[in-house]
């Protein structure tokens, strides 16, 4: 099974909508080799883990193999919900959480579920070494998007 980390960062912090861009990297090593792939995620009026799940599903989408991969994510939310196993008690309640109410997010929630279960994965929330590269790229991005909105 291939061994591959996924970097993910955003624009956003906290639940404030806001217009903003989400960032994927993915780091495949093969022999000597190291492969990456990177592309971004833009979204009008959304919320951090709007974006990050986003950049997560784009990340997995480009996983041909089944890998086992090691997913860092600053995102509180994805966190939290994934270390709980809420996506698994969400789907088994029919997307209702535990006030009884619909869960946010719940096609993107489910997406991800999709997309990442022929994968072994853990996040981490740990610092990482495209962190400052990525921030920079993120910056550079959402200001060449805003400068092309009409």
């Amino acid at each position: 099974m291939h061994e591959v980390s996924i970097f993910i960062e955003s624009t956003w912090r906290g639940p404030a909508r806001r217009d903003g861009v989400a960032m994927w990297l993915v780091e495949c090593k093969r022999g000597d080799r190291l492969d990456t792939r990177q592309g971004f995620v833009h979204v009008k009026e959304g919320t951090e883990t709007q974006g990050s799940l986003m950049a997560m599903i784009n990340a997995f989408h480009i996983l041909k193999k089944p890998c086992r991969a090691l997913v860092f994510t600053k995102c509180s939310h994805i966190l939290i919900s994934m270390q709980q196993e809420w996506p698994k008690e969400w789907q088994e309640s029919g997307w209702i959480n535990a006030k009884g109410k619909p869960v946010k997010n719940a096609e993107l929630w489910k997406m991800l579920i999709e997309k990442g279960k022929r994968h072994t994965y853990t996040l981490k929330d740990d610092h990482h070494e495209y962190e400052n590269i990525m921030q920079s790229d993120l910056r550079k991005e959402l200001e060449s998007w805003k400068n092309t909105e009409p």
